[in-house]
């Protein structure tokens, strides 16, 4: 079984790399494509790529190009190609997360994995946050839930749009969602009146995908604990290269919030990665912070157990929270979302309850 690598050096081509390389094929990313310049040059490189006798597959993951406009392109760029090369060209499309067309030489089912385990990989990675469309409203929720813990009081759409990086109208269609749950103010302003459990569930049981987490676990037979993993975080030469752009969460967050939860140890160390730290913050984490936490540490594969789990934060505000050490901790929502992944169910519901507003007599 041909192994799946990444950034790769085409020998035969000079000059060229490829997001990624599984056996006879060659993979390529463009994420949130808004450039038909860029879409086309890409499928020329991809072009030259398959006359080298290698499968090029152009995956155009999350495109804010019409599919009139993308169908004109690959249409167009046919006229330039000889058929053999066409025969071993493919146009690669995901909207809102899945597998939406493509064009060209026809996947495998196993092809097509490839490609998704690569797209998502290179979303994680890109340098500017992005998020689907479709999440907007677990963002939205998040960060009301934050308020609504913190009694922050009633926001402005202003405010709202400022601390999540979505526009008016998103906004107001997040708020639509929750509208049952909502007081809006004579001014504008909106407040959660109570926990909105049906969106709550909805985000749990995508929470994964939403926040692009990623394992990683020892496999040498001797993992570190995760309480040495958190000392190793807190000392200087780490704490440096964290600042401000890695919290803490999961249950180090939970007991930070309320130290008497009912927790028996730490399952594992969750970080949450702050995106917008004005660096590339998940680059860092991979490449930086998790080798200095442990050289042993890889990236897990689905099921498999972890000593860290890294979330991602998009919004442009982090809301961690800073402790008298200096440790940073994710905010309590964060913190309640990795006790479910975590599988801390009745821990997360005890976390849940300490934590709603009591309501005035």
């Amino acid at each position: 079984m041909s192994s799946l690598q990444y950034d790769v050096s085409l020998d035969n081509l000079p000059g060229f790399r490829v997001d990624a390389v599984c056996g006879d094929n060659a993979l390529e990313v463009i994420v949130d494509a808004r450039d038909v310049r860029r879409l086309r040059s890409s499928l020329v490189e991809m072009g030259r790529i398959a006359s080298q006798s290698m499968n090029a597959i152009l995956i155009v993951d999350e495109p804010q190009i019409s599919h009139d406009r993308l169908l004109d392109e690959w249409l167009g760029i046919q006229a330039l190609f000889q058929p053999q090369i066409l025969e071993r060209l493919t146009i690669y499309i995901r909207r809102e997360g899945e597998w939406n067309e493509a064009w060209g030489r026809p996947l495998t089912d196993k092809e097509a994995d490839t490609a998704e385990e690569v797209a998502e990989h290179q979303r994680q990675r890109s340098p500017r946050a992005s998020r689907r469309p479709t999440e907007a409203s677990f963002d939205i929720l998040r960060v009301m839930l934050i308020h609504w813990i913190r009694k922050s009081g009633p926001l402005t759409s202003k405010e709202l749009a400022v601390e999540t990086d979505f526009s008016y109208p998103t906004i107001a269609r997040a708020l639509e969602k929750l509208e049952q749950h909502l007081i809006r103010h004579s001014d504008r302003r909106v407040e959660l009146q109570s926990f909105p459990k049906d969106a709550w569930m909805k985000l749990v049981a995508q929470v994964e995908t939403v926040r692009g987490s990623q394992g990683y676990t020892d496999r040498s037979g001797r993992p570190r604990k995760p309480e040495t993993l958190l000392d190793r975080l807190k000392e200087d030469s780490l704490r440096n290269l964290c600042h401000n752009a890695v919290a803490v969460g999961g249950t180090f967050g939970a007991r930070h919030y309320l130290p008497g939860i009912d927790l028996v140890g730490n399952p594992r160390l969750d970080l949450v990665v702050n995106a917008h730290s004005g660096r590339k913050t998940r680059s860092v984490v991979i490449d930086n912070i998790i080798r200095k936490l442990d050289p042993a540490l890889k990236p897990a594969e689905r099921g498999e157990p972890c000593q860290v789990v890294v979330h991602t934060l998009y919004r442009s505000k982090s809301f961690f929270t800073e402790a008298k050490d200096g440790t940073l901790y994710a905010d309590e929502v964060e913190c309640l979302l990795d006790l479910h992944e975590s599988r801390l169910e009745q821990q997360a519901l005890e976390f849940l309850e300490k934590l709603t507003p009591r309501k005035k007599p």
